[in-house]
């Protein structure tokens, strides 16, 4: 028997008994995890990432799971200091024997110690009540007598065991007499639920995993959200409460905006139902399904013609006329063509002249991503000049400008909308029509030629598995897109009157 000079930890966990035996095994600190909700826990040993054990904790509720990976923990520890010389499998069919047993009805009995600090909880609560809320005399006596009760049942949990419904009906019995109802602030043990608190849980956990405009945009939502749902308690929310929600959000706001909302309501409520903090919401098929016609129109082939025409005769040095032919041939949104640097215009092996749309650099950034894509630049379609645009790109880089925006996002949609088009197109501009609407030419342009899905999605980056970038090796070839686009522009330009 080795005997240590000093002491030691058996395992990550116990750190403060003087254990005298050397262990077998040293334990890493037990991991918790979750699959399809439900919480698991794994034991492993330290330094190996083979020697693992995981058990199901049985439960999507994160404290219930806690709670039983705590007592799992206490057995393991007291096992391994009555057994220091016990293997990782002995440890790990302990773990395994005692989950079976110890959870086959961990969610249902809970020891009296454990009520006691959930009481303990509920004491506090009505302290707070009885400090902030105007109650009346007799309001302020049951709030009394109430947080009376609870200290003499944190007594007697303390000493005989006592029925946990015994002691919720003790607490409930005494406004149920003579016809009394028991006050809603008591009869409810938990606070309400609103979607702002909902919403600031949510974002406590998920915030950190989205881009900061995405974040932005969720905020707002949320904040809209939360105007419209008030002080509801969604515990006890019903169909008719979102169905009213949502029709009072379509009085002053488009379909489309309307379910770009309800969908952000309902990745809260799925994270609440998983986390434990919702048991059922009745978001279903919430989102309107008429009046979701875009005020975005597509252009006219003929109305893309006069455009690229109008940005022709623009100066070569002014952006102006980058900006509108790089939206015709290929498809970027405004803030991808905006955002774009002279390390973004790319000249691959091939010869093939491109634009790369990612968010490598600051300030940049892009919808998703999916998004990130190489778009091939099409000489000659619609009388797009190549070359011009290539002089552009170096006249930039030899003023040691690096973004080839001479404007910001904002005012370049300002002036696209409310002068170019207007001015390119004269008594064929229609309302409706904006930068967004050059996207939707393309892609509607590509669909009626036929073009296959894959390599349409390449070039609007709308879908993964299909980025165009011949150095990775992966989706639609850069050469196949760019032949695609060369005969799908040239010729669709060839043949507008």
């Amino acid at each position: 028997m080795n005997i240590l000079v000093e002491r030691r930890p058996v395992t990550s966990a116990v750190t403060s008994f003087a254990v005298q035996l050397r262990p077998t095994t040293r334990l890493a600190k037990l991991y918790h995890y979750r699959r399809n909700g439900i919480y698991y826990l794994r034991l492993r040993e330290t330094g190996s990432t083979i020697r693992t054990a995981s058990v199901s904790l049985k439960t999507t509720d994160r404290r219930a799971a806690m709670d039983a990976s705590q007592r799992l923990a206490e057995t393991i520890k007291a096992f391994h200091l009555d057994h220091p010389k016990a293997t990782f499998s002995e440890l790990k069919e302990h773990l395994v024997w005692m989950a079976e047993n110890l959870l086959s009805s961990a969610h249902e009995v809970h020891s009296l110690r454990d009520w006691g600090d959930l009481y303990e909880d509920v004491k506090t609560n009505l302290a707070e009540i009885a400090a902030t809320m105007p109650l009346s005399v007799d309001q302020h006596e049951h709030v009394m007598n109430a947080k009376q009760m609870m200290t003499a049942a944190q007594a007697r949990l303390q000493g005989d065991s006592v029925p946990l419904v015994k002691i919720i009906r003790d607490l409930e019995g005494s406004y149920g007499q003579a016809g009394e109802t028991v006050p809603a602030s008591l009869s409810v043990l938990a606070l309400p639920m609103t979607f702002e608190t909902l919403s600031g849980l949510y974002l406590a956990d998920r915030g950190q995993d989205q881009k900061p405009s995405t974040l932005k945009e969720t905020k707002l939502c949320h904040g809209v959200l939360s105007a419209q749902l008030g002080d509801l308690d969604l515990l006890r929310h019903s169909r008719a409460d979102l169905v009213a929600m949502r029709d009072r959000l379509h009085a002053t706001r488009a379909a489309s905006t309307v379910n770009k909302l309800i969908v952000k309501l309902s990745a809260v409520f799925a994270w609440a139902v998983e986390n434990g903090h919702l048991v059922k919401t009745f978001d279903k098929k919430l989102k309107l399904t008429k009046g979701l016609e875009s005020t975005r129109k597509a252009f006219s082939q003929a109305q893309v013609v006069k455009v690229m025409d109008y940005a022709s005769n623009l100066p070569e040095t002014s952006w102006k006329r980058w900006l509108l032919s790089l939206g015709v041939i290929t498809g970027g949104r405004l803030n991808e063509i905006s955002q774009l640097t002279t390390s973004d215009i790319q000249t691959l092996e091939s010869g093939i002249v491109a634009i790369h749309i990612n968010e490598t650099g600051e300030g940049k950034s892009i919808k998703n991503k999916r998004s990130e894509r190489l778009v091939p630049l099409t000489d000659g379609a619609y009388g797009f000049d190549l070359a011009a645009f290539l002089r552009y790109v170096e006249a930039s880089t030899a003023k040691g400008e690096n973004s080839l925006a001479q404007i910001g996002y904002k005012t370049a949609g300002d002036w696209a909308n409310r002068q170019a088009f207007p001015e390119a197109l004269g008594e064929d501009h229609k309302s409706g029509l904006t930068y967004h609407s050059l996207r939707h030419s393309l892609a509607s342009l590509m669909q009626v030629k036929g073009v296959p899905t894959t390599h349409a999605q390449a070039v609007m980056g709308h879908a993964s598995g299909t980025i165009t970038f011949d150095t990775y090796g992966s989706g639609v070839p850069v050469e196949v897109i760019a032949e695609m686009l060369k005969g799908l522009l040239a010729n669709s330009a060839l043949s507008v009157p």
